[in-house]
């Protein structure tokens, strides 16, 4: 006979969860950690994490095991236990920790990489490290310069599978965007106990990053061309913004409002405006999509009310990730309008 029913069983875990969800310790970040690896050290994370069994306080004082699942527990890999439980899992996935995703960046170090960065995000249950690699192809623009990272990640908690994506970084203003969908993939895999990764061979790799890259720089020429006068309406798009009335209260009546936007797209609007007027690089990009695009993408990375979200990685691969992806989506739709506009009938 089972210790719990299914639906006692579901209660606890979602009760353990919301504790572990809610808890935190001096030592862990609320914003990305970008750690500088020491190669010579071996290592790119000092911490790595563990299946460990859960247990319920029963009614008489004693603990019972919770049955077909486990806590993911993160501890330094010098042994020490820092009980910091970071998900609670069925123990039909399998804990993926650091070292697999350190294997794979040392085995892309090995075949021409370099690794420039790592770090944790959303309360440390996902983890990433960045690689470059000079065979990859750079595009300079007037304000802009593009370079491209190989990103590999993984999480603790089966919500980000163990993969790769290319992501492009603006250095002049420290811009970024994720290719996701559109990028190429180095490897992936599942979080299954037979979880096995394959990296393609280098050459095949870099073709097929370089072609991807070149497609994406071709779109950022084409925006750079296009103009953009007047950035609002296509801010409007990407936030799904609408003016219409709006119901309001003075004085205990009630009364409806001229056609405006609501509050939050106000803000997000005026946050916009501001990185599209006075974001890093922006003069030098002139009236052009190119510039409107990259106002998203600053806003998305770098306002304050963002801060929090991005915290949790929302502008790497969250919310603000695809409000990026469907910006950049617009100005290209955009764009490519404007150039069929200008082919002449014959």
């Amino acid at each position: 006979m089972p210790l719990f029913s299914n639906e006692e069983l579901d209660a606890i875990v979602n009760d353990i969860q919301e504790e572990v969800d809610n808890f935190q310790t001096e030592e862990t970040p609320e914003t990305p950690v970008e750690v500088a690896p020491d190669l010579r050290e071996g290592e790119i994370f000092s911490h790595t994490v563990e299946s460990i069994p859960i247990y319920m306080k029963e009614p008489d004082g004693g603990f019972a095991k919770v049955p077909d699942f486990h806590g993911v527990n993160r501890k330094r890999k010098n042994g020490f236990s820092l009980m910091e439980i970071l998900h609670v899992a069925p123990d039909t996935t399998t804990v993926i920790g650091m070292e697999q995703l350190e294997s794979i960046a040392y085995e892309l170090v090995e075949l021409g990489y370099s690794i420039t960065g790592s770090g944790e995000l959303r309360q440390n249950k996902w983890l990433f490290v960045e690689l470059e690699n000079e065979e990859l192809p750079e595009l300079d623009l007037p304000g802009t310069k593009l370079v491209p990272k190989q990103w590999i990640g993984s999480s603790h908690d089966g919500t980000l599978a163990l993969k790769s994506t290319l992501k492009v970084i603006d250095t002049i203003c420290e811009n970024t965007f994720m290719m996701n969908a559109k990028s190429m993939s180095l490897f992936k895999t599942k979080h299954t106990k037979n979880a096995q990764y394959r990296i393609k061979e280098y050459r095949e790799g870099i073709q097929e990053a370089g072609e991807v890259l070149n497609q994406y720089y071709d779109s950022v020429k084409m925006l750079s061309e296009a103009p953009c006068n007047n950035p609002e309406p296509y801010f409007t798009k990407v936030l799904g913004a609408e003016m219409k009335p709006r119901k309001r209260t003075l004085n205990g009546k009630q009364f409806m409002t001229e056609p405006q936007y609501s509050g939050k797209h106000r803000n997000q609007l005026q946050g916009l405006n501001w990185a599209f007027n006075y974001g890093d690089g922006q003069q030098e990009r002139g009236n052009t999509l190119w510039r409107a695009f990259s106002a998203v993408t600053d806003w998305a990375d770098h306002d304050e009310a963002n801060e929090k979200a991005n915290a949790n990685g929302s502008n790497i691969l969250g919310t603000r990730a695809r409000q990026k992806d469907k910006a950049f989506n617009l100005a290209v739709d955009l764009a490519t309008g404007m150039r069929v506009a200008q082919v002449p009938v014959k």
